[in-house]
């Protein structure tokens, strides 16, 4: 007998084994891979994509327009690229269009099918807008009383993502689109609105540069590329994927690991006296602790080939997903040959490393004990005597004479449930935000209309207040610096001190001082988007919305900070819908209209919170039933005399598959703290994007599906064992290992 004729030989033995390893290989594989390659397909598009298109880096409003002189003066003192943008919104077939002139120097338009403007009546949409309201190359619209002919339909770069405003939470290709008018055409039409974009050629000099515009025109509101979701929701949407999975994949790993490590063990101590006779006729240890390896190596190479397999495939329809919020655009899914090489390596190292301090230790006897074989455990006497019952007398017997056994379903239980607690921890945090937090997103009001420029007076009633985007330095993330009135009485202002709000000192909401690690009494600096001047105020209280990311105060100590008089205002807040001109607003929202977006929002993550849950119910399944076939292997002598004393099927069934029944409640309790943790863990995380705390919290009715799901996982895996214990053969059982 040859080792390598051995090595054959055991594969249909331990079948399940090699299965269960190799699938969780193949899950840590594809996951990490294909996460990967969905973030590098993104990041790789938008990047050749903002390339050609010379996306901005930036974007202002100003109180004094730019002339074309200032503009190319600007241009050469500051090493920019800067341009003027001009819109207007209309309607078409009930939908929002935006309407632009067309750009030559930055967010140049990409066309997708048909050709560019070649006349004052040509018109250029967007690709998906055009496909949703079945508008064809050549075919006519109405807008502002004169027909337009399209001759194209095209991807606005600066608006890769379709939202209508930048306050939305998710974007709409089917109520929202663009259209692209020339120049000419547009000055002709009139009533047009207009910003400026820009792009930083010497980046060193953009503060410089924020710093002169704000001075010399008066900027009223900036937008860096990073926190526009029209140009980063992609690839902030990749990142957040790439992070997420590789979490999820190392604690698969893990569990595959410890399987390895246990069937391992159990392995050569089965096979001690072949062991002891292979070294006795002159076999080296190196020579078997490499055989002894190729267990651990054959699911690994076993798994890596699958995961690669399945990872193209997973990767592709996880882009078709991702890439269907976004703006219609031509993509190649790629491999991360980087990620790809690190990924097949990884659980060939980790398991060859595992074998090999298992097989260190288990080799290191001398030839002659284990000739003699493995000692009798004198865990079998355990509670001799004992007036117990004897189903559970013996569950408790077949636990402790196998600790690894044990301590391996204990470790994979634990996991599967942390996957499916995470899971239905974060989609409770869903509801939560939609039930309870959504109502908090206005303050209290239900509409919201932002102003393009300050006024200093309000026709339209309600609340007017100052409501302006600051940022932190080192930071990335952004907060509005509230003013309001003393008196206004639309703002909730729920103090966590219980103290009633002084409006002369600053208050900060829960949001806010999560992400910015904020307590009641700290001093906080920031600066202005607009004139990047710095201001330090103390924190009075913190005030409970977890939804918007606020420091509010009253609008004397918002006006000296944004340098204006205290009697103007550039957003309104109130409880009805007001009549205020469309040409004066930069944006208009309802409590609805936020609460649509966000459930939209949670749709697309409801998507992967469903993967884990299918990860966490695999995991379950796979470990458990392979225990189980481990469990009927080891007493296979046991149910032959058990059925020689007259037991029946089922009852010898409901005997030997029910030990496991103490560990699964003991993992599935263990993986509950993983769960919530893991959650909070990435709930803190994305409050960094989205200035969005999310409370994870376990209820009673996510604690009960999570724990039916692990349950039910776990009794399939059992149906499933059950089919091996039927096949075990009474007579060759009890003529095996006789003396």
């Amino acid at each position: 007998m040859t080792l390598r004729k051995k090595i054959l030989r055991s594969i249909p033995k331990n079948l399940s084994f090699y299965i269960t390893a190799s699938l969780l290989t193949a899950l840590t594989v594809m996951m990490w891979v294909g996460a990967f390659s969905v973030s590098m397909t993104i990041a790789d598009t938008y990047a050749d994509v903002f390339e050609n298109a010379v996306i901005e880096d930036g974007n202002f409003t100003a109180s004094s327009a730019i002339s074309g002189t200032d503009i190319n003066n600007l241009e050469a003192d500051f090493g920019v690229i800067l341009e003027e943008q001009m819109f207007r919104n209309t309607e078409l077939s009930g939908s929002t269009l935006r309407v632009f002139a067309d750009t030559g120097k930055l967010d140049k338009n990409i066309i997708i099918k048909g050709s560019g403007l070649r006349t004052d009546s040509d018109i250029l949409l967007s690709y998906d807008f055009a496909e949703v309201h079945d508008i064809g190359i050549g075919g006519t619209v109405e807008l502002f009383g004169q027909t337009f002919t399209v001759s194209g339909l095209c991807n606005k770069p600066d608006y890769s993502a379709m939202y209508a405003e930048l306050t939305d939470n998710f974007p709409d290709s089917r109520n929202f689109g663009i259209a692209i008018l020339t120049k000419n055409a547009v000055g002709n039409i009139g009533g047009f609105s207009s910003f400026y974009s820009v792009k930083y050629l010497d980046e060193s000099r953009e503060n410089d540069f924020r710093a002169f515009i704000y001075r010399q025109y008066g900027t009223l509101q900036y937008t860096s590329r990073e926190s526009n979701p029209r140009i980063s929701m992609m690839t902030e949407s990749g990142k957040d994927l790439e992070a997420e999975f590789s979490v999820y994949s190392p604690m698969i790993m893990l569990v595959a690991v410890i399987v390895i490590a246990m069937v391992l063990s159990r392995t050569v101590k089965r096979e001690s006296r072949t062991i002891g006779t292979l070294m006795a006729l002159g076999y080296r240890k190196g020579e078997l602790t490499r055989y002894y390896m190729t267990y651990a190596l054959i699911p690994a190479i076993a798994g890596d080939t699958l995961g690669l397999a399945l990872a193209f495939p997973f990767s592709k329809l996880f882009c078709i997903y991702f890439f269907s919020f976004a703006e219609h655009i031509d993509y190649t899914v790629k491999m991360p040959f980087a990620i790809l090489v690190p990924a097949l390596l990884i659980p060939l190292a980790a398991y060859s490393l595992t074998a090999f301090a298992v097989l260190m230790r288990t080799l290191g006897s001398d030839v002659v004990p284990l000739l003699k074989g493995t000692k009798k455990s004198r865990i079998s006497h355990l509670l001799t005597g004992s007036n117990m019952k004897l189903a559970l007398l013996y569950n408790i017997r077949a636990i402790a004479s196998n600790t690894a056994r044990s301590l391996t379903l204990l470790v994979g239980i634990a996991v599967a449930a942390m996957a499916v607690i995470m899971a239905g921890v974060y989609q409770n945090a869903y509801d939560d935000v939609l039930d309870n937090k959504v109502p908090k997103a206005m303050m209290g009001g239900k509409y919201e209309y932002g102003f393009k420029d300050f006024r200093s007076e309000n026709p339209y009633g309600d609340y007017a207040i100052f409501d302006v985007s600051f940022g932190v330095e080192g930071r990335d993330s952004l907060f509005n610096l509230i003013g309001c009135d003393d008196d206004c009485e639309i703002t909730e202002m729920e103090t966590l001190s219980g103290a009633e709000p002084d409006y002369s000192g600053y208050y900060m909401t829960t949001a806010a001082a999560q992400i910015f690690g904020i307590r009641a009494g700290d001093s906080f600096t920031f600066y202005n988007l607009v004139s990047m001047e710095k201001t330090t105020v103390t924190i009075s209280d913190i005030v409970k919305n977890d939804i918007l990311s606020l420091v509010i105060t009253n609008k004397a100590n918002a006006a000296r900070i944004l340098g204006r008089s205290e009697n103007e205002f550039n957003n309104i807040i109130s409880y009805t819908p007001l009549d205020i001109p469309d040409e004066l607003l930069i944006k208009s929202a309802s409590l609805d209209d936020y609460r649509t977006s966000t459930e939209n929002a949670f749709r697309t993550a409801q998507v992967v919170l469903n993967i884990v849950k299918v990860i966490g119910m695999m995991i379950c399944l796979l470990v458990s039933g392979m225990l189980a076939g481990m469990l009927i292997e080891e007493n296979r002598r046991s149910i032959s005399m058990l059925e020689v004393l007259g037991w029946r099927g089922g009852e010898i069934r409901r005997l030997v598959l029910t030990s496991n029944h103490l560990i699964v409640p003991v993992g599935f309790l263990l993986g509950v703290p993983l769960g919530i943790g893991l959650a909070k863990g990435i709930a803190a995380a994305n409050a960094e994007s989205n200035g969005m705390m999310m409370t994870t919290e376990l209820t009673p009715t996510a604690f009960l599906v999570s724990l039916l799901i692990v349950t039910a996982s776990y009794v399939l895996s059992l149906l499933l064992a059950g089919r091996k214990l039927r096949k075990v053969d009474m007579v060759e059982c009890l003529k095996e290992n006789r003396e």
